[in-house]
């Protein structure tokens, strides 16, 4: 099947991503999230001290955090449409000899420039409908690059949904540019969920449409192969799975079936359709099957695993619907948060006889994480954030079935954590926990570390920092 920069642009147009409108108006946001839902600094935070305000830090503890979301949200007379749609700001918490410090800087796209010379809103995205004169020639001339970033080589990549990944200096934060994977192949979609495996071989989706474009690169970000195959959906897919054998595609029943502007008015909640998840052969992507679970919609995976008997099993973090991502996120700029309840953790259960399961947890947030030196291979521990009814660090033994958890309180916006290895170390809770908080009553950003075999306990360290941040999405580790 063909694909190139032209089909994936009418795609867009085709959408109604590129239909224009007139910018929204901008008011001040009015809920508990409005700190972490603030415009940084035009120009950054530069390299700062953290003071540390709790604990010690752990002596082998040493390397670099590494974050990424939206980070400009309004101007004076435009606002964003939908939280997903700020311009992407990276920061970075560099962490040695017992010291933390933090900076941070917008990711420079072509789409931040521009607004930044015209001083208002006017690429269209998910959920914003752009100006009447946006000069929208090709998918990046909207590339927001602000979902999550990966370590390739020697560069830091800010990736987006919808286009290619943007390169920036992992030391300056400086942007080198968009990194277009393929000449024949520039601007077409690389998601923010890529899997790394334990040799280092990187996989990804992109999506438009009812197709998928099936990315592997090599480590150093050559691409080795990337194949077009029909979904049987136009499903809203934001995340995927992986195991050592198998790539593991969940299609929700959020379906876009209008062309319309923005892109998420387009969609539709169909509670009558089954949540079905296509399972590819990595050898052969026409060897595929086709599992089917009860409604329900998520973001996120934690990873995939196969057992001997060719039984697959993955966790995701579910709502009952789509609310979030249709309302909810698009009010937090302006209004309110909204009622959705916190997504809960599941395991979802592939059987080799065709037969699918779901098994609950008592443990609720999102961004699941899980150490990934163990991407597509079996383990038990799952980590999530919880930071909408309680603001709780979450973590779940699927092996034991018992959860632990440590709340920061009511002041605190919790978000993802990752797992970072011991040196020396090879298990699972041989690992600490790193991430970032959001501290309202204290108006500053704070980094914590956690033993990743007592959540319950607290953190073991934490730094704090002079100000605070936009909240993130997505982050990565780079060790010393």
């Amino acid at each position: 099947m063909s694909l190139s920069r032209r089909s994936l642009l009418s795609a867009f147009a085709a959408a109604g991503a590129l239909a224009a409108a007139g910018p929204a108006l901008a008011t001040e946001p009015q809920t508990a999230w409005s700190p972490g839902l603030d415009n940084a600094p035009v120009d950054g935070f530069n390299e700062a001290a953290m003071r540390l305000v709790h604990g010690r830090a752990p002596r082998a503890l040493e390397g670099t955090h590494f974050r990424n979301g939206p980070g400009w949200f309004r101007y004076a007379d435009s606002a964003t449409g939908h939280w997903f749609d700020g311009d992407g700001f990276v920061q970075r918490f560099a962490v040695a000899d017992g010291r933390a410090t933090h900076a941070g800087r917008f990711v420079d796209t072509p789409k931040r420039r521009m607004e930044q010379r015209e001083q208002r809103i006017i690429a269209p995205g998910f959920g914003t409908r752009g100006a009447d004169d946006a000069p929208v020639q090709a998918p990046d001339d909207i590339n927001a690059a602000n979902t999550s970033v990966m370590i390739v080589g020697d560069e830091l990549w800010a990736l987006w949904e919808g286009g290619s990944p943007t390169r920036m200096d992992p030391r300056t934060l400086a942007t080198s540019g968009i990194r277009p994977l393929r000449a024949d192949l520039a601007g077409m979609p690389f998601t923010a969920h890529p899997k790394v495996e334990p040799n280092g071989t990187i996989w990804n989706l992109g999506i438009y449409g009812q197709r998928a474009i099936i990315w592997r690169l090599s480590a150093d970000g050559t691409v080795e192969d990337a194949q077009i195959l029909n979904l049987p959906s136009r499903s809203y897919i934001h995340d995927w799975a992986v195991t050592e054998r198998h790539l593991i595609i969940p299609l929700q029943p959020w379906i876009h079936e209008r062309m319309t502007a923005p892109m998420v008015d387009g969609y539709v909640w169909r509670d009558d359709q089954p949540f079905r998840v296509m399972v590819l052969d990595k050898n052969d992507y026409a060897n595929r099957r086709i599992y089917e679970l009860p409604a329900m919609f998520f973001f996120h995976t934690g990873d995939a695993w196969e057992e001997a008997d060719g039984t697959i099993r993955f966790d995701l973090c579910v709502t009952p619907n789509a609310q979030f991502v249709s309302q909810d996120a698009r009010s937090m700029i302006s209004r309110d948060v909204g009622q959705t309840p916190s997504a809960e953790l599941v395991m979802a259960t592939l059987r080799p006889n065709g037969q699918a399961e779901l098994q609950r947890s008592t443990v609720f947030g999102e961004f699941p994480q899980t150490d990934r030196r163990r991407q597509g291979l079996s383990r038990d521990l799952v980590v999530v954030a919880n930071d909408r009814a309680v603001s709780t660090l979450e973590m779940m033994n699927w092996r034991t079935g018992e959860a632990s958890r440590f709340n920061f309180g009511a002041d605190q916006m919790v978000q993802e954590h990752l797992f970072v290895p011991k040196p020396g170390r090879g298990g699972e809770h041989e690992s600490w926990l790193i991430g970032a908080t959001l501290n309202a009553r204290e108006n500053a950003t704070e980094l914590h570390v956690f033993d990743a075999a007592a959540v319950s306990d607290g953190p073991v360290a934490t730094w704090r920092s002079p100000y605070r941040a936009p909240l993130g999405f997505h982050s990565t580790w780079r060790g010393a």
